[in-house]
């Protein structure tokens, strides 16, 4: 899918000589109010339904590649609702303004998780506050994730990431292998 202001160039590109030749003011309004229409489905869809957005980094391998796949963030999951540990999601980067990320939820609220969980000797247990998420990249070694910055609000979460794109072209589920301990009796 081509980015959304090359969408909109094409658009205006083919539209351009219908609107040069009409000189029929109602023709004009009629195709502008159409535009309009039309970008404003496209903003309710990639806003509040889902978005296909490239990835880049090395943050999510083996799970995702480094560059350009392409994954279907469902924006159902808004705000963390219905986010449980081992869900891939989108969120809002803490430090870079501006920025997203994708990382995998490891903690949720009063959950204890391990600080740093690739160094000997160092097993700082943290709780996860209440209406924050503990994320961890899958590439523990090449990823900023709460160990940098620790628990992020899960009012940044802008949706889960439920598909990827697979080699033809074709979207597979991504399923999450994470199972929550059970309480010892």
């Amino acid at each position: 899918m081509p980015p959304p202001l090359t969408l909109l160039t094409r658009i205006i590109n083919f539209l351009r000589p219908k609107l040069q030749s009409q000189d029929d003011p109602r023709q004009i309004k009629l195709i502008s109010v159409g535009l309009f229409k039309l970008f404003c489905a496209g903003h309710l869809l990639t806003e509040y339904v889902g978005s296909m957005p490239g990835t880049y980094g090395p943050s999510m391998l083996p799970t995702l590649a480094a560059q350009n796949d392409v994954v279907y963030i469902s924006k159902r999951f808004r705000y963390g609702k219905g986010v449980e540990v081992g869900d891939m999601v989108s969120f809002v980067h803490p430090c870079v303004p501006g920025a997203a990320a994708l990382k995998r939820v490891v903690g949720m609220p009063g959950d204890f998780v391990m600080r740093d969980v690739h160094t000997e000797g160092n097993d700082t247990m943290l709780q996860v506050p209440e209406g924050h998420c503990w994320i961890l990249g899958d590439n523990l070694t090449e990823s900023r994730d709460s160990r940098t910055y620790g628990p992020i609000p899960l009012g940044l979460i802008n949706g889960k990431v439920v598909a990827k794109r697979n080699f033809l072209f074709l979207f597979e589920r991504l399923r999450n292998n994470l199972q929550r301990p059970t309480p010892a009796e």
